[in-house]
């Protein structure tokens, strides 16, 4: 068995994006700068689960952007099935040091980031 962590990160994630009328080019971005995050976030659920061999679920990530600087910030989880304190401080974490290459201009919001913790199989 592998360990294997399941992050979809397609323009169509970002569907939930509040800011009407965002450009492809902030989309994009978005979704480059997620999908940079999923080897740290492997890291921190592979770490976990030195502690907990049994964990698995989801995360529900919702998280803005800001205007001037495009760093990623007031990040929450709107569902924690894993319920582990020490997997949800390391994800928000690496969430946290994303930064778009260039700021929007105006806060963009995103609410609905899937991240799926699992074992598969080889």
């Amino acid at each position: 068995m592998s360990k294997h962590l399941w992050l979809p990160l397609v323009i169509a994630s970002l569907v939930g994006c509040k800011s009407a009328g965002m450009d492809l080019a902030v989309r994009n971005d978005i979704s480059a700068k997620l999908a940079s995050a999923q080897a740290p976030i492997q890291t921190c659920f592979q770490r976990s689960l030195t502690t907990n061999r049994k964990l698995r679920g989801m995360y529900v990530v919702q998280l803005a952007a800001a205007a001037d600087t495009g760093q990623f910030s007031e990040i929450s989880l709107r569902r924690d099935e894993p319920q582990d304190p020490v997997l949800r401080f390391c994800v928000i974490g690496e969430l946290a040091k994303l930064k778009l290459d260039k700021p929007p201009g105006k806060r963009v919001e995103v609410e609905s980031i899937p991240i799926k913790f699992e074992w598969t199989n080889p």
